[in-house]
């Protein structure tokens, strides 16, 4: 059956998207911004196609190519606008969680990227209409933000009607205006269990010269709004990011960590109002940023991108706002994306080492009940140590563990230990699992989307601490995709594969190579550097529970998978020297 003229027009479209590799003139963006909002017009208005997914898919992956690569176009802003409106609509369409996932993601950047824009409103209600489907707080908050920063927009209408509508769902603190004590300097005010608040009960961060990263935990979970505010050079102010929460209180015990270094510069937190808190981050510099919300316990998670400013540069006169930079798009084809190590010249220089599971999360447990998490620290500590003598010889200069003893840390932050360590290299140590105790053999992964439903099952036991929700998991691992570290992350699992495995092989039979894959883990989440996860052999399988008991067996791991960073190492610097 031949194609249809309007499919072949956009497989054309799409070649021409995957083919772009510098910076183009306005012109040009402006040219392909108007080829494809025609083909979004014939396709809405032509019955035989309207329900063909992947024309709808092509077209607004398209538009938002157009965004990621002709950011300073006029139609820059327009482009991001209608690829979260289509994604909307597919996922209204085809009942697509993921594509209402993406909606949100593009609509919520569409705001922060271009909040005086007349269509930011109209994000915003996209951003309030989606988020209704999954909480109905959350909706009030979303509402309510749109009626208190775009009063004059023609979507406040629609916005005030919302929140009559969700008024149930009111916070007990009413929602303030965007600016309101935006300098936090609320009296600190801890108060008593018996408010029925729920606490504050822990603030943590961790912090690189372009990278933040602050964790607050809460008894459960409540209503929450983040606001950020621009650089206020008149008065010297940086960016600063804070967030509302409410039925909330200070916990009496809390503790924040003093800040020394990198990109954050002060963590201020107080009684917003009788029944809120206000968490303030004072930024250095500021590009980008997310805040989201994981499970059990319940933690508000607030991540900022550094634009590489230094604070000399908020003093003074304000500037032309600049061109919006190229980000790398998901069109980008394999071919053009290069290693930045290798094209900077970067050395590996630090280490981190993630024992996994720890406290009271054993992991995975053999049949004479040895306990992975144990396992995990003994090969971690193995590994370390090696490095540690002989890592120098090679450029490693510092090595450290996410975790020394048996204690618990949560998935999420493990490589927000890795940013505030500068690491170089990021590697989560792990024993497999299989319901045949038959299975065994050695396989390492890597941080991506898969359809493999074995390595999906690896993912979810290793994920279980975490209750990353599938929203948050898509918007990450979509961000992850865009970054040429993929390609690192690649190379780094070969070869510390290979490595272990050709260790072993010497000294022990069998041992079955089941080589590198890729899976969605929640540890490998937010490394901007080459990041593996290292299954070291099934505990499940009473011969390689045996040989995990064995000392021998560690120390040749250990080895294997030092041989591995070596390799990665030495290539990374030859390549650089090419």
């Amino acid at each position: 059956m031949k194609k249809p003229a309007l499919y072949l027009t956009i497989v054309a479209l799409a070649a021409i998207f995957s083919s772009w590799g510098d910076v183009f003139a306005q012109e040009r963006g402006e040219k392909l911004y108007s080829e494809t909002l025609q083909l979004y017009k014939t396709l809405a208005a032509d019955p035989s196609k309207v329900n063909n997914k992947e024309i709808w898919n092509t077209i607004a992956r398209a538009f938002y190519s157009i965004y990621s690569n002709y950011g300073g176009s006029e139609k820059a802003p327009n482009a991001l606008f209608l690829s979260g409106k289509m994604y909307e609509e597919m996922g209204d369409r085809f009942k697509s969680q993921e594509d209402l996932d993406t909606a949100l993601e593009y609509s919520r950047l569409f705001v922060r990227r271009y909040p005086d824009s007349n269509l930011a409103d109209d994000a915003q209600l996209r951003v309030a209409r989606i988020v209704e489907k999954e909480s109905k707080p959350n909706a009030y908050v979303e509402y309510q933000k749109l009626i208190d920063e775009y009063p004059n927009g023609d979507m406040v209408t629609a916005a005030r009607n919302k929140t009559q509508d969700l008024s149930p769902f009111k916070p007990k603190t009413p929602v303030r205006a965007a600016g309101a004590t935006a300098d936090g300097k609320v009296k600190y005010e801890p108060e008593e269990a018996s408010s029925g608040l729920v606490k504050v009960s822990q603030i943590k961060h961790w912090s690189t010269d372009n990278f933040t990263r602050v964790v607050i935990q809460l008894d459960k979970e409540m209503p929450f709004k983040p606001i950020f505010l621009k650089e206020d050079p008149a008065n010297g102010m940086p960016p600063r990011l804070f967030v509302d929460v409410y039925g909330a209180r200070i916990d009496k015990d809390l503790y924040v960590e003093p800040i020394t270094t990198g990109l954050l510069e002060e963590i201020k937190f107080a009684r917003n109002t009788k029944d809120s808190v206000r968490v303030v981050l004072y930024i250095k510099s500021f590009d980008d940023y997310k805040v989201f919300a994981l499970q059990d316990p319940f933690r508000i998670v607030m991540d900022i991108q550094g634009s590489g400013k230094t604070p000399e540069d908020y003093n003074v006169a304000k500037k032309e706002p600049e061109q919006y930079k190229y980000d790398p798009s998901i069109s980008m084809p394999d071919d053009k994306v290069s290693s930045l190590s290798q094209a900077l010249g970067l050395k590996i220089r630090t280490v981190v080492i993630d024992a996994g599971h720890g406290g009271h999360d054993p992991g995975a447990i053999g049949p004479s009940g040895l306990k992975e998490k144990d396992v995990n620290l003994k090969i971690a500590r193995a590994l370390k140590e090696k490095l540690d003598q002989e890592g120098r010889k090679f450029g490693i200069t510092n090595v450290y563990l996410t975790r020394s003893d048996d204690r618990f840390i949560p998935l999420e932050e493990r490589t927000g230990i890795a940013k505030k360590m500068g690491a170089d290299l990021f590697i989560s140590i792990h024993c497999n699992a299989a319901k045949s105790r038959e299975a065994y053999g050695i396989e390492t992964y890597i941080l991506s989307f898969t359809n493999d439903q074995r390595s999906l099952a690896v993912a979810a036991r290793e994920n279980a601490s975490s209750n990353m929700s599938r929203s948050q998991m898509s918007s990450v691992l979509k961000q992850y995709l865009l970054s040429a570290k993929i390609e690192e992350s690649q190379t780094f699992a070969t070869h510390v594969q290979s490595s272990v495995v050709g260790k072993l092989s010497a000294k022990y039979q069998p041992v079955k190579d089941k080589g590198v894959k890729k899976a969605p883990f929640v540890v490998l989440i937010g490394a901007d550097i080459p990041s593996i996860l290292v299954e070291t052999a099934f505990i499940t399988n009473p011969r390689d529970e045996k040989r995990l008991k064995d000392s021998a067996y560690i120390n040749h791991m250990a080895e294997g998978i030092m041989a591995g960073i070596k390799r990665f190492s030495s290539e990374m610097q030859t390549a650089s020297l090419q």
